[in-house]
This record gives C-alpha cells, structure tokens and sequence, in this order.
C-alpha cells in the first residue's frame, strides 16, 4: 500500500507540474497577444511568409504568314543554398560531419562540368557566400542563369544516377555511402524564367525592335509592350523555421495572365525579297545606309519594311545603336525628283494644267522668276507635262510648281500627308519637314516643285504613292494585323483600334492620268533600268543632292537615290520605294542606277509570289523601249 499511495503523489505531482506548465504557456500566448507590437509582428511574418512573385510569360509576335519573328522559351537559374549545404549548427539536412563534407564534393563535382567551373571553385564560391554581412546565413545564391532545357534534362539525368547508386549501395549495405549519394544534390535547384528569342535572326530587325526577359526596349517589342508584357501574379507562401514551405496564405494566390500575342502585317517571303534587294544595291554601291518598304495601296498593310545595315535583335548588347533604327520610318530626307508625280497630280486635279499642256524647258537653263537658275541633267526644248515627268525636268516642274502658286503646292503636299505623321503604330513615326505655309518664300515655291526644301520618310513615300495606285484615297499605313485576345481567338486590329483614316485627295481618273505618264518613265525615260519583263510597271525615279549640315550649300558629291514604283498599271497590287543613302558616286548615283533595279526587282517578285498574272510580255517591252540609255537614270 504505501508503493500505491507513492505512486499516486507522483502522479499528482507530474499532473500538476504539467498543468502549472500548460498554464504558463497559455499565460504567455495570451501576453504575447495583447503585447505584442505592430513592429514584432511585422518581423514575424517576415521570418515567416515569402511573397513570391510569378512571371507572366511574354506573348509571341507573328508575321501574317503566322511565322514566328519573337517568341520566349523557358530557361532555368541554378541556385545553391549555402545554409543548408554547409549547414554550420546542424539542424538543416539530413547529414552530419563527415557525411556532410563527402555530399559537399560530391555536389561541387557533379555540377562542375554542367556549369563549366572548377569543383573547387564552386565550394569556394559557396563558402565565400554563407553569410551575409549581419552574420545571417544565406539560403540563396545563383550558380549558373540562363540556362535551356538540355541543361536542365542534364541536371536531372546527374541526380537519377545519383539516386540509383544510392540505391546499389544501401542494397551492399553500404548506408553512409547511400545517405551522401541521395542527399548530395538537395541543397541546389532550380528558378525558372524566359529568354525573349527572334528565331529568323535579323529579318526585320529594326521593325520588330528588342526586348529583354518581359520589357520590350525597341521597336514593336517596345510599342507593343502592354499587350505582350501580361499581368504577373503571385503567391504568399508560409514557412517555418527552416524556410520549409508549410501551405499558401489564404487569399495569397493570383495567377499570372500571359501576354497578348500580335499579329504584323509583314509577310515573310516578300520580307526576304525585299531585304535581299536592298542589301545587294547597298553593297553594289557602297551605300551608308537605305531603307525599303512594300504596302498593299487598298488597306495600307506594310508587307515589307527592310533597313540596311541589317540589324539582328537576338544579338542586340553588341550591335551598333544606329543600326537599330528603323530609317524608313525614322529618317527624312529632301526627296528629290519623286515628289514630281504628286505635284502633277494635285495640278491636273485642280485643273491648273492638262497632262497634254506644254512647257519651254529652255535647253536645260533657266531662270524662275526670282532670277534663281535651274538646270536640267539633260537639255530640253518644249516637253509636255507628261514628257516633264519622263524625263524629269526640273525646269518644266519650276513651271508648273509656278503656276501653282504657294498656297496650292502648300496644300498638295499637306494633302497627302507630307510634313505629318503617317499615324502608323511604328515608333519614331517621324513627320519629315515642310515648314508652315507663312514660311514659304518664291525660292521655297521653286525648290519644293521638284523635291527640295522639304524632308519626307520612305514610309511618307509609300502612302503618297498608294494614293495614286488605289484611285485616289491617302490612307493610313498599318503594321499591326491581329491580337490573341484569348487563347485560340484572334481579334482583328481595325476592331481594337478602329478603322484606318482615308480621305480622297484625286479622282480616279486624275490618278490614272498619273500611273499612266509614270508608266512611260519606265518605258522610255528614267526608269528604264527598271523595266519588268512580266508586268506593266509606273515608276518614278529621283536623285537628290544632301544638305551640309550647318550651312546654306549642298554637297557635291553625296546624294540620297530614290526609287517609287507600283504595279499592274492598270488594276495596282503593290507599290514600293527604296531610298539609298549616300552610294559611292564612283560606282553610281542616280536614282535610276541605283534604286531602281532592287524597287522593281522586289516589287516583280512579290507580284509572281502573289501569283498575279503578268501582263505584258517581253517582247512587247524591247519593242518600245529599244536599247537601254545609261544616260537616263536621273
């Protein structure tokens, strides 16, 4: 009896001591919750909750052939976490001593010809970065970025190999040996993020800019860049001690929303066509730079926009800067002599001159009514006002620029769009230069008749044009065509943006008038290094002489060569320009020489591509041009 009762003062005592205990802690916890302060709390979900962030993925951008021009592939970030490797007090992994220094080897060698970096140094890299400068252990550290899938495939291919000769040794009763293989690779993982790729290198560089991992820099990556981007989300993880992951705070989850993908208008053959084009006259004439677009007339898609020198956005960190620029979008110009069917048009339009008026061209010399002395390339007697085009006098243009007066010619070239911005979704839609109409003087009248005085871009070109291939309508340039607004549905641009501006500026018979004179161009005049053996082409050439910079003079020997043309004559498909900046006056000048073989050679190309059917024939075509004059290549 007296062990019974011994046992039960025990009893009591453990019971009590448990209680006075539990009561304790109850005190203490109902303390802490009416003492704690704002501050310790907000050190309390520090420690223990990580708001981690997720990436929306960046949205790819197509051309109208649905090919890929930019898109993003996963990469994966190795990580090492030097608290749990080393693991100074021991209380981390699952290892002690010298287990734990055998898994450190271990680890440094698997890794070492994954990441290219000496075993060593990779444990001294991981030791040096235990702690930070508080003295607190470091749970995170990057060991390789940027990595791709075969990476990654070969990382887990190391682990499993790992795993399997843990296996073989704790089956040899080997179980020290087995524990350091399967743990060695525990204190590494992974991140993952995205790498902005351009799988057709530089074609349409420029046009399609840059970006780096979800921010676009330049470009239509950077125009765009709100509807690629996306929205990221996030998730609040709850974590203990150890910075193990318990669960996901309630409400602390939002998924991320990838971005939009965009469809251009680009179409990727004639893409091609046109930057061979441009890139063999750059080099056949030693050119600084140049640029070249090609566009439907009717909707106003750009279907090529190409830039010399190349650009290529996969490798932007060690390109040039200037060769980023999109210079047919970007870069004015005086045009030069391929302002001149524009004029004639909005003079026949307004009934100042017929296209059968002549003019006295004066034999090349003449004197506008300032006394200011014009000359041709070539000397001319009475030329009609076609004829005026053909041979592009700019003594006849005087003229009619004259006849005119300020206010109209003024009104032309506001008319179409000239000294404005095209309203294109491009960035760096440049308005070119033509100087308010209070500005004008009788020298600006004469200089501004044949494409002096006043700066235009290729794009500002293109869309004139097209107002004389579609019947007379300016419209506005379009290089956005479609966004994934939902997965698997496209919404066309008109329907996010609206439809493009148009305005009939010229009749379509004044329009005709034009494309016809511009045909004989090619026929028998400027043009006709140009000719296409397929198809009725209007051209218009034009050569102009470069401002010095700071001064009242142009310089003698540096020009801008300039090439428009559209076909069929009749019922146009396309137009196209290309403007070369600054080519070698040893190997060629003129707009004749070298623009206009690349314009009608891209523009005939795309027009078999399109499979519209030729028509004239080759025959046809020496018959009424006869031999070809070097000479007329103004």
């Amino acid at each position: 009896m007296p062990e019974l009762r011994k046992i039960d003062r025990l009893t009591a005592l453990v019971l009590g001591g448990t209680a006075a205990i539990l009561l304790g802690l109850l005190g203490r916890v109902a303390y802490l919750q009416t003492h704690v302060t704002a501050n310790d709390r907000a050190k309390l979900v520090a420690q223990h909750t990580v708001d981690e962030p997720l990436m929306a993925r960046r949205a790819a951008i197509y051309a109208s052939d649905s090919t890929l021009l930019a898109g993003s592939v996963r990469m994966y970030n190795l990580f090492a976490d030097p608290g749990y490797i080393i693991d100074p007090k021991g209380t981390l992994n699952a290892l002690q001593g010298t287990q734990e220094r055998q898994a450190f080897i271990l680890l440094s060698r698997t890794l070492s010809p994954l990441i290219h970096m000496p075993a060593a140094a990779i444990r001294q890299d991981i030791s040096a970065h235990l702690r930070y400068k508080d003295g607190s252990l470091r749970r995170f550290l990057y060991l390789s970025k940027q990595r791709g899938q075969k990476f990654y495939d070969a990382f887990q291919s190391a682990k499993r190999k790992l795993h399997l000769a843990a296996r073989r040794a704790f089956a040899k009763n080997h179980a020290n040996r087995a524990l350091v293989l399967y743990h060695a690779l525990d204190g590494v993982g992974f991140t993952r993020s995205t790498k902005r790729v351009y799988p057709l290198g530089p074609l349409a560089g420029q046009v399609i800019g840059f970006a780096n991992v979800n921010t676009g820099l330049q470009g239509l990556e950077n125009q765009c860049n709100d509807l690629l981007r996306g929205r990221a989300g996030h998730v609040i993880l709850v974590k203990d001690a150890g910075r193990q992951t318990l669960y996901i705070r309630h409400g602390g989850f939002r998924a991320p929303r990838d971005g939009d993908s965009v469809w251009l208008t680009l179409n990727t053959t004639m893409q091609g066509y046109a930057e061979h084009a441009l890139d063999r006259a750059c080099g056949q004439f030693q050119a600084v730079s140049g640029a070249a677009v090609i566009m439907d007339p009717y909707n106003g898609h750009i279907l090529a926009m190409a830039n010399y020198p190349p650009f290529n956005p996969a490798d932007f960190q060690h390109s040039n800067p200037d060769f980023r620029r999109n210079r047919a979008v970007t870069d004015p110009y005086e045009p030069g002599s391929v302002i001149k069917p524009f004029t004639v048009g909005w003079a026949i339009q307004h009934h100042v001159i017929k296209m059968t008026d002549t003019f006295f061209c004066h034999d090349g010399r003449y004197r506008d009514p300032t006394g200011r002395l014009i000359t041709d390339v070539e000397g001319y007697g009475t030329l009609t006002v076609e004829n005026i085009l053909v041979h592009s006098s700019n003594i006849g243009m005087t003229q009619i620029g004259w006849k005119l007066g300020i206010p109209r010619l003024y009104a032309a070239l506001h008319a179409y769009g000239f000294g404005q911005v095209t309203g294109c979704e491009l960035p760096g839609d440049n308005p070119g230069i033509v100087r308010p109409e209070r500005a004008w003087t009788k020298g600006t009248l004469t200089s501004a008749s044949f494409g002096y005085g006043i700066a235009v871009t290729p794009l500002q070109l293109a869309r004139a044009l097209c107002t004389l291939a579609n019947g007379g309508y300016r419209i506005t340039p379009r290089i956005l065509l479609a966004v994934e607004t939902r997965p698997g549905h496209l919404t066309s641009w008109n329907a996010i943006a609206g439809p493009p501006m148009e305005k009939r500026i010229l009749s379509p018979a004044t329009a005709l008038q034009v494309r016809l004179a511009m045909e004989q161009v090619m026929l028998r005049g400027t043009g006709r290094n140009a000719i296409s053996p397929y198809y009725r082409m209007f051209g218009k050439t034009g050569t102009a002489n470069l401002a010095i910079a700071g001064q009242d003079r142009y310089a003698a020997h540096e020009y801008n060569a300039t090439f428009i043309c559209g076909s069929p004559v009749i019922h146009p498909r396309l137009i196209a320009v290309v403007s070369v900046h600054r080519p070698n006056p040893k190997y060629g000048h003129y707009g004749g020489t070298v623009a206009a073989p690349a314009c009608s050679h891209m523009l005939q190309k795309s027009l078999l591509y399109l499979q519209v059917p030729p028509d004239q024939l080759a025959s046809a075509v020496k018959l009424a041009t006869g031999p070809k004059n070097a000479a007329l290549s103004h």
